[in-house]
């Protein structure tokens, strides 16, 4: 196991407690600068981190610098096009304001995430904790590097120690879904999906993850149900289409 990714997860779960307690009374907080970064270069489906923006809010006002950081994370069009009519919640009177040194360290790992230089990716995370931060967003776009190397162990600790650090991170839970049933651990990847979509029933990718988790569980008409779902809710997700085939195909239909 790399140092970097050592250090990366001892950061995590050493500070997760006082994390939890942080977020302990604030149900769905409008996202914060680092936050939102995260869930673009961490691969969250731009379908959801759109519902995040509508529904959450944002604890800043995103000028055109943040604008650019986000584009070059990997931002789609429809986040960037969301932030304009996005509704600002100060908090306590404070505007969120994340350093600019860890903006661009999670803004070059999107960057390099996509065009799958994931060393260098990385060293920009163990930059950004080293350099004293210490919260979910990096571990988050981390679990995206190593499910992208199909390291899916070290991927589940990884998502496993955001959760506990924050049970509330946008798209954590549906990250960790995903994980779960690569592992094979097919009750707590659908428990993790279900929990995803508690917080966002609307959420394309989580009712895909519920579906693989069903379909394992020998649950064939559920597992049905929950593609459908998903492509109600994004008609062109290649996943959920190729999933649904491969269950009409092992039925024969």
């Amino acid at each position: 196991m790399p140092r970097s990714f050592l250090r990366i997860l001892l950061l995590l779960m050493l500070c997760g407690s006082a994390a939890r307690v942080a977020h302990s009374d604030a149900k769905h907080a409008p996202l914060r600068q680092a936050e939102l970064l995260a869930l673009v270069a961490g691969r969250a489906l731009p379908e959801n981190v759109v519902q995040h923006i509508r529904a959450d809010g944002l604890a800043f006002h995103p000028d055109d610098s943040y604008k650019a950081l986000l584009k070059n994370a990997g931002a789609d069009p429809t986040v960037l096009k969301a932030l304009d009519s996005a509704k600002v919640i100060i908090v306590d009177g404070r505007e969120d304001r994340a350093d600019n040194a860890l903006l661009t360290h999670i803004s070059n790992a999107g960057s390099l995430i996509t065009t799958k230089n994931y060393d260098d990716a990385a060293k920009e995370l163990t930059d950004a904790m080293t350099d004293s931060f210490q919260g979910p967003e990096c571990g988050f776009v981390m679990g995206q590097i190593l499910r992208d190397k199909q390291d899916s162990g070290r991927a589940e600790v990884v998502y496993e120690a955001v959760v506990s650090q924050d049970s509330e991170f946008p798209e954590a839970h549906t990250k960790l879904s995903y994980i779960l049933y690569r592992t094979e651990d097919y009750d707590a990847a659908l428990q993790e999906a279900n929990t995803a979509l508690t917080a966002t029933p609307d959420n394309a990718e989580a009712h895909k993850n519920a579906g693989l988790a069903l379909e394992e569980l020998g649950k064939a008409d559920a597992a049905i149900a929950e593609y459908r779902a998903s492509l109600r809710l994004k008609p062109d997700y290649a996943a959920a289409i190729a999933d649904l085939g491969i269950v009409y195909m092992h039925r024969g239909a």
